[in-house]
């Protein structure tokens, strides 16, 4: 019998190995992700959210084959994300890719329609001319009697989190409610900025807009609070103490200033709810926070007959890139503009309450008091010698067994109230997050869900939709720096390769030939 060589034996090997390994590949997924935050991999509470699903869900993925070139990775990223949630379901998630524009496709474009995805118009280049064609990307979720849509499919870095609150949301027996206060001049987030926000989020959560009494916070997880502009009668200081001393969390979203843009004027806010969070340990500090690292703005001036635009630095708003890379709320922040903003200040000898600074701006910053105008073209914000400089906290969480406002007896008898049972001390750790500005919630809307979350104590969701992919800012450095970095890519490079041409013509030139 004629032996089969080892040679032929190991290609037969390598063949097979290779189409198991592609088998494996086909059936299965494998994604080694780079980025810093893990954007493109399912977080732990996605996996923990599905791995719990008691029924069958299924995903219907609404896609064109005919797309143009820069929308083929949608499909094909939507195809690997949606295999990691039918992994982690264990079954529970089943998915399908549907072409309503194919002839024989399972759904029709009418029935694609009725779903809730509707066709979009793209442009092409095809036969060395433009023309306009109509394709989908969404997807719709079923389970039982619910559905859950996602229209088109945009943004592929927030993929994870549209599809995971879908999810929650289909199998959600009770929203949670979320109690904002709508009196004393409050923003209530009806702004029509925030509609689209207001409308994903309410889809998770019941807003209830109330005014602060025994009443009203029964039935409320959270409480948020955004700038107030009038003082709070005893009797609502005293009900929202109560609140706090209960343990839940309340969120305070606090401007020092009224901020007018249409004549750039600023006007001190003189409430008592500045002396209320004092008593927990926190002063805003009075003025604005001028910082270097700022946004750009454009404004247009009037010269004779002749309009001018003029982009300018606004160092009322600094871009805030210091973060606490341990706390949920922030920690995959990268960037955020905070507007008009305060300085935050812990007071010394706080007893049973710890705190935790959120963000901070940078160390180009100072303190700018006595503010009357905005303007950014008539405001000095040169850094005077005896200014206080940066970094300053504008963001933190206090955290523990606070005591109550109202602990001495006179001043709870001024009250009036007939109470045996309030609370003089948090029972257990009470939670109050402090931002010392609310003029960022119609441009920050990544930060405001994330403070919902918080104050809903929903930390998975939190978990999530921290994930941010906005490049960071360049650091700021000297121009002495600009000009070496500038130089050093202007010849460094061109004098290495004269360098080595140098050195190969010497070592040819030298190079002895033996004989």
């Amino acid at each position: 019998m004629k032996k089969v060589k080892p040679l032929y034996i190991n290609i037969l090997l390598a063949i097979l190995t290779v189409i198991i390994i592609n088998l494996v590949f086909y059936f299965g997924f494998l994604r080694i992700d780079l980025t810093a935050n893990r954007i493109y991999s399912l977080s732990k509470p996605s996996k923990k959210l599905v791995s719990k699903f008691d029924d069958k869900i299924l995903i219907r993925a609404v896609f064109s084959k005919v797309l143009p070139e820069q929308f083929k990775f949608v499909r094909m990223y939507v195809e690997d994300i949606l295999k990691e949630y039918r992994t982690y379901s264990r079954g529970k998630i089943k998915f399908e890719f549907i072409d309503p524009q194919q002839p024989k496709a399972k759904l029709s474009e009418n029935d694609v329609i009725s779903m809730g995805i509707y066709p979009i118009e793209f442009t092409v280049l095809e036969k060395d001319k433009f023309e306009v064609k109509k394709g989908y990307m969404g997807i719709a979720m079923l389970y039982r009697d619910r559905k859950e849509v996602i229209p088109v499919i945009n943004n592929i870095e927030t993929l994870e989190y549209d599809i995971t609150t879908a999810l929650k949301r289909l199998t959600i027996k009770e929203r949670k409610a979320i109690g904002i206060v709508n009196n004393h001049r409050c923003n209530t987030l009806d702004s029509e900025e925030l509609s689209s926000f207001k409308l994903q989020i309410s889809k998770l959560y019941d807003f209830k807009p109330l005014q602060i009494s025994s009443d009203t916070l029964k039935n409320v997880e959270g409480l948020l609070i955004v700038s107030p502009k009038e003082n709070f009668d005893n009797k609502e200081l005293f009900w929202l103490d109560q609140y706090i001393l209960s343990g839940k969390p309340v969120a305070f979203l606090l401007d020092r200033y009224d901020v007018s843009l249409q004549n750039f004027w600023a006007m001190k806010i003189n409430s008592n709810i500045f002396d209320f969070i004092s008593h927990y340990g926190i002063e805003i500090l009075d003025g604005l926070v001028a910082d270097y690292q700022c946004q750009k703005v454009s404004l247009r001036t009037q010269q004779g007959f002749f309009v001018i635009t003029n982009i300018v630095d606004y160092p009322f708003i600094p871009v805030i890139t210091k973060f606490n890379n341990t706390h949920p709320l922030v920690k995959d922040l990268s960037r955020v503009d905070l507007p008009f903003v305060s300085a935050l200040s812990v007071k010394s000898g706080l007893q049973g309450v710890s705190y935790t600074i959120l963000m901070e701006t940078s160390k180009y910053s100072f303190l700018k008091k006595d503010v009357y105008t905005v303007n950014p073209l008539s405001v000095d914000f040169t850094m005077s010698k005896d200014a206080q400089k940066g970094p300053f906290i504008v963001g933190l969480e206090l955290k523990g067994k606070f005591k109550s406002y109202f602990a001495d007896e006179d001043k709870f008898k001024n009250l009036q109230l007939n109470i045996s049972d309030r609370l003089t001390e948090a029972k257990q750790d009470a939670r109050i997050l402090i931002i010392s500005t609310s003029k960022f919630v119609d441009r920050e809307t990544g930060l405001l869900g994330n403070i919902i979350d918080y104050i809903a104590q929903e930390s998975d969701l939190l978990a999530i939709r921290s994930k941010d992919v906005t490049p960071p800012p360049l650091k700021a450095v000297s121009q002495t720096v600009k000009l070496l970095y500038r130089y050093f890519i202007m010849f460094v490079p061109a004098i290495i390769v004269v360098l080595a041409g140098l050195y190969r013509w010497y070592y040819r030139k030298n190079l002895v030939v033996p004989v």
